[in-house]
């Protein structure tokens, strides 16, 4: 968070000047080594999967109405 302060006037130049010293030193670490980022560093982005249709009931598995109750067994 930046605070407003009181400066002189030489002093608003030496804060400046630092500033900027700082930024430079610190700079982009790919620009100073010349690097150019690959697919493999940046993040990747998943396409989304295409839906799947329900899958089609099978001819040898009976239907619920075919299907025979089982009575209760009897202790």
């Amino acid at each position: 968070m930046l605070v407003a302060q009181e400066v002189e006037e030489g002093d608003a130049d030496e804060n400046v000047e630092n500033v900027n010293a700082g930024d430079d030193a610190e700079g982009d670490v790919n620009a100073v080594h010349d690097e150019v980022p690959t697919t493999a560093e940046e993040p990747s982005i998943p396409s989304p999967t295409p839906p799947t249709p329900p899958p089609q009931p099978s001819q040898d598995i009976p239907s619920t109405s075919q299907v025979q109750p089982t009575p209760p067994q009897s202790p």
